[in-house]
């Protein structure tokens, strides 16, 4: 999730009100059976779960790294202590599902046999292709303008075909007829692609400034499902190159006339097929074991920060431990007789940082039917307060309301029977600039018109930083929301009509 603006304002809090006071539904559930297992559900064995997960031993538990890894055989073995049945059935815990790494230092650019040096000599934005260019010959066309009319396109004349275009950045100050849009980068290698070139080089004359406004970007590599389907990009490459580095190896001024004797090199392998792992844990349900009740959390969290662990306690070490306990809670129930009607499938993703990725993959590739799935209860950053509330007994609940009024109304009546939290609906607002509804796994569940809740304490100073760490999370807070859950989940999964719906979310 990216940082965000508080805005508060009288609308939204008369709308909360209202809101809150939507709770006219039947509780049909046993709840002082509920009352017994949610006992279990205790402070001390959430710090014994998220101490570890949360360890510098689980290198920030990365999405498709050793950490991450660790951190799916720690739940799965969990799970199989506790005695849930394999989310996969004769196919085990894990999930696992095939991410592409795009990693755009692994490029190689040369020019008249002179290797350029990335971020100091070239870089690119946008997408490539692992493609091998190899002494290919440069055409030098000014600014690389198209325009129609007399004089106005710098292809006149010049047959680029299988060749390397090298042109100037932005347009000429000095021409007041050349059209504007002929400064944006993506129209003149559209132009290029259109004559037939393979590649563009841009020459940048503030070279340094520009690295250093895209720096973050360029050094993070990206991550996205990988799906054998997909049509590849057939962009050419745009690789951006300093003025220095042009004069260096090119002179322009002095070679014009024998330019197709220069030639370059683009050798360009960005592209990494690596695995990443859902773990999934189930219980049958006994006369309504057709339907599903779901619980996810994300495990996964960000790896390093400049050499620094980012443990990730709270985002979402915190949600990982509650469905732990969760699980182990409903699990026990089972064993003595007093399991769930509906099945439960309580399912840790991974890839949630870098797009949501294990949610939206389980979505796509579903184990059970999602037409089946009653609800998906998300827990995504429960342990700590943010700077909104002067106390900790509090919880934002998001997109209860947007597809089934019914779960909202029972997530309300539990709460002010069993729980007695402050449950903030700030967040769940229509028009919240923060968008936090459309942020977390539980969006790739009420895109298919699953209804869901959304738990959520806030941001933070730790957010996505080093400092996330396990002695700043609050454990009578964390035990107190993992309980909403549970109550809520257990009248889900027992009630004999399974929930309403108002439509898609």
């Amino acid at each position: 999730m990216k940082r965000i603006t508080f805005i508060v304002s009288i609308v939204l809090l008369t709308g909360c009100t209202l809101l809150k006071g939507k709770n006219k539904i039947n509780l049909e559930s046993d709840f002082n059976v509920a009352q017994t297992y949610s006992s279990t559900i205790k402070s001390s064995d959430l710090e014994k779960h998220l101490t570890i997960l949360a360890s510098d031993e689980y290198e920030g538990r990365e999405t498709a790294m050793a950490g991450q890894k660790k951190a799916a055989k720690y739940i799965e073995k969990h799970f199989v202590k506790n005695g849930l049945m394999p989310g996969l059935g004769s196919e085990g815990y894990q999930q696992s599902f095939p991410v592409a790494l795009k990693n755009p230092s692994n490029i190689i650019v040369s020019i008249n046999g002179n290797k350029l040096e990335f971020l100091k000599e070239f870089y690119y934005l946008g997408t490539i292709n692992d493609t091998l260019l190899k002494d290919k010959k440069i055409v030098y066309l000014g600014y690389g303008i198209d325009q129609e009319g007399p004089g106005l396109s710098d292809y006149n004349g010049i047959d680029v075909t299988g060749k390397i275009v090298l042109i100037k950045e932005g347009i000429p100050k000095e021409r007041d007829d050349i059209d504007f849009s002929w400064a944006n980068w993506r129209k003149k290698v559209e132009a290029a692609t259109k004559h037939g070139a393979i590649a563009v080089f841009t020459i940048q004359d503030d070279f340094i400034s520009k690295v250093e406004q895209v720096k973050d970007f360029i050094e993070n590599p990206r991550m996205q499902l990988h799906n054998k389907g997909r049509k590849q990009s057939i962009k050419i490459p745009n690789i951006y190159i300093s003025k220095r580095a042009v004069d260096t190896y090119i002179d322009i001024e002095q070679q014009m006339s024998s330019f197709l004797k220069q030639k370059a090199t683009i050798d360009a392998k960005t592209m990494q097929i690596l695995a990443s792992e859902n773990v999934l844990g189930y219980i049958e349900g006994s006369d309504l074991k057709e339907e599903l009740v779901i619980i996810t959390a994300h495990y996964d969290h960000l790896g390093y920060d400049n050499g620094e662990v980012c443990n990730g306690a709270d985002d979402d070490g915190s949600g990982t431990v509650a469905l732990l306990e969760l699980a182990q809670a409903f699990s026990l129930a089972k064993k003595e007789g007093n399991g769930p009607r509906r099945s439960m499938l309580f399912m840790t993703v991974s890839g949630e940082e870098k797009g949501l990725l294990g949610s939206q993959y389980y979505s796509e590739n579903p184990v059970y039917p999602l037409a089946n799935s009653v609800v998906d209860l998300n827990i995504d950053m429960i342990g700590r307060k943010d700077t909104m509330h002067g106390n900790e007994d509090y919880v934002y609940l998001i997109g209860a309301d947007r597809i089934s009024m019914d779960l909202h109304n029972i997530s309300d009546k539990v709460n002010s029977i069993y729980v007695n939290m402050d449950l903030d609906y700030t967040y769940n607002q229509p028009n919240d600039p923060n968008h936090f509804y459309y942020r977390s796994d539980h969006y790739n569940f009420a895109k298919n018109g699953i209804p869901v809740i959304f738990y959520f304490s806030g941001v933070h100073e730790d957010y996505h930083k080093p400092t996330d760490d396990v002695e700043k999370i609050n454990f009578s807070k964390l035990e107190k929301t993992t309980k909403l859950v549970f109550f809520t989940a257990w009248e889900i999964a027992n009630r004999t009509e399974r929930l309403r719906s108002n439509g898609k979310g």
